[in-house]
């Protein structure tokens, strides 16, 4: 009896320790101080994380994709719905201005460039760079009829003035005979300036509404309105319209012979070439100031790999300035790194235009050039491939940047 319970007490004891030793490592740390406590959950927060980036070939050989039980289909289609959602969220997070200001002011910047939008070029790289720059206030008064006159002030230039009168250069040009070719202004030079855009005629006998409209490329309506008239009846003889939207007929080319330039400086062979009989051309400029210097098909255009027009016509007509500047490259017979015989010509304003593939080269380095004046010869010197490779290849430069020439309104 005695025995027994001396065996049941011990066994009793023993699972006492055990289970005051389970006890222990259960809530290990509970009976140190603060330090030792701090301490304890310290290790054992940094054990657990240890133990989970511990690589593990078990775990890894155990891991299983959140997806993959499911169908191949419906898998892509969940993965391709979580990307557009994470995609959402990421491009919905503004952390421009808008997020201090409530939106405030934003995008104004690029609403002002949109608007202005049409005063800018392109460089070769796609950036923008300010071609004329439009300013001051608005003046212009849609119900005028009758012409004003301005007096030009410094730092004013025609497409200021056309912006602040709501009009086009060409219909300041029309109405002003002394800017008609030219772009150049003077302080305290007076300009009339039209109601509208249109262009100021004198009916003559016989006129009829119609024959002036198509004449004049103007709109029936507007200029019946505008003039206060019905019919052809209406119309008197030597009286002045204005014919709204309409603009003067381009001018007939006109010849003037010119003495023939020297033989340029630059050559390195002989070549036989004479001088065409007509050494000069009368076009009238586009409102950008530019005359096309070559006739022709456009046979490859402005492309981030070709900064030029190649404009091909197999009859080799002469080649023109488009401006009037001086000639800082003119070179014959050399390969010029493909450009053949090729002219550079400055035009004082930034602007530089390169002529090249010519067959012939009438100028030299130094001379000044009117613009229609005959510069050189479309031919394909350089690196051209046979008779249907000839054509004059056109680059238009501004402060060293190649813009495409569409700029120059003759194209």
């Amino acid at each position: 009896m005695g025995k027994a319970c001396g065996s049941l007490f011990h066994m009793t004891k023993v699972n006492l320790d055990a289970k005051k030793e389970r006890h222990e490592k259960l809530y290990e740390g509970q009976y140190q101080s603060k330090l030792g406590k701090i301490w304890f959950h310290t290790k054992r927060a940094l054990k657990r994380i240890l133990h989970f980036l511990r690589p593990s070939r078990k775990k890894l050989s155990h891991f299983m994709h959140p997806l993959d039980h499911l169908p191949a289909p419906k898998r892509l289609y969940t993965q391709m719905v979580l990307w557009s959602l994470g995609l959402l969220i990421l491009n919905s997070v503004n952390i421009s201005s808008a997020a201090y200001l409530g939106g405030e002011g934003v995008g104004a910047q690029y609403d002002s460039l949109a608007l202005d939008i049409e005063n800018y070029l392109t460089n070769e790289d796609g950036y923008l760079i300010k071609n004329m720059p439009l300013e001051g206030e608005a003046v212009y008064d849609m119900d005028r009829i009758e012409r004003v006159v301005y007096e030009v002030q410094p730092g004013d230039t025609l497409s200021l003035i056309a912006y602040r009168y709501g009009l086009s250069v060409d219909s300041l040009r029309f109405e002003n005979d002394a800017i008609a070719n030219t772009d150049k202004l003077k302080p305290g030079q007076e300009l009339q300036i039209p109601p509208k855009d249109g262009v100021y005629i004198k009916v003559e006998s016989g006129d009829s509404l119609l024959e002036l409209m198509e004449k004049y490329d103007g709109k029936l309506e507007e200029t019946k309105m505008f003039n206060g008239i019905d019919g052809d009846n209406d119309l008197v003889a030597g009286k002045e319209i204005f014919i709204v939207d309409g603009s003067l007929p381009q001018s007939v080319n006109t010849y003037i012979a010119a003495a023939p330039p020297s033989t340029s400086q630059a050559d390195t062979t002989e070549v036989d070439h004479s001088l065409p009989a007509v050494t000069q051309y009368n076009i009238t400029p586009s409102a950008e100031g530019w005359i096309r210097p070559v006739p022709g098909v456009i046979t490859q255009g402005y492309s981030a790999s070709h900064y030029a027009y190649d404009v091909a016509d197999r009859s080799r007509p002469p080649v023109l300035a488009a401006a009037s500047g001086t000639v800082v490259t003119a070179s014959n017979g050399a390969w010029n790194g493909g450009y053949g015989n090729y002219v550079i010509i400055d035009h004082g304003n930034g602007y530089q235009t390169l002529y090249a593939h010519t067959e012939i080269v009438y100028v030299n380095v130094g001379d000044y050039v009117e613009q229609g004046q005959v510069i050189a010869k479309m031919g394909n010197t350089g690196r051209v491939y046979g008779v249907t490779g000839i054509h004059t290849h056109f680059e238009l430069r501004f402060n060293g940047t190649k813009l495409s020439p569409s700029v120059m309104g003759v194209w």
